[in-house]
């Protein structure tokens, strides 16, 4: 199944400023989260700061992260990447340098 990582980086201007309700929006966020760890697709969360971070999803597709994702934003920005294989990866390598070097 194919793996992509999510860069996610915090709005500043999307959060409150009440603490109280910086512990509600973090709670519903963190309750998201465990929701997609739940369902299977989301693999591994791991934080740069408190304010960014990275996650590992495996789906089916493109789209359907980012319709998992969705509901981050505006809270949130993310960057969604595919991830290649280490095994798929180096085979296309080799394969294109290959293929090059025989012309």
């Amino acid at each position: 199944m194919p793996k992509y990582m999510i860069l996610f980086k915090a709005n500043p201007s999307s959060w409150p400023n009440d603490p109280k309700q910086v512990l509600t929006v973090i709670q519903g966020v963190l309750a998201g989260a465990d929701q997609l760890f739940k369902m299977g697709a989301l693999k591994e969360v791991g934080w740069f700061s408190p304010q960014d971070g990275y996650a590992v999803f495996e789906a089916e597709s493109k789209d359907k992260v980012m319709g998992m994702v969705a509901g981050f934003f505006p809270l949130y920005s993310q960057e969604i990447r595919e991830v290649v294989s280490w095994e798929k990866g180096k085979e296309a390598l080799l394969s294109a340098a290959r293929m090059a070097a025989s012309m």
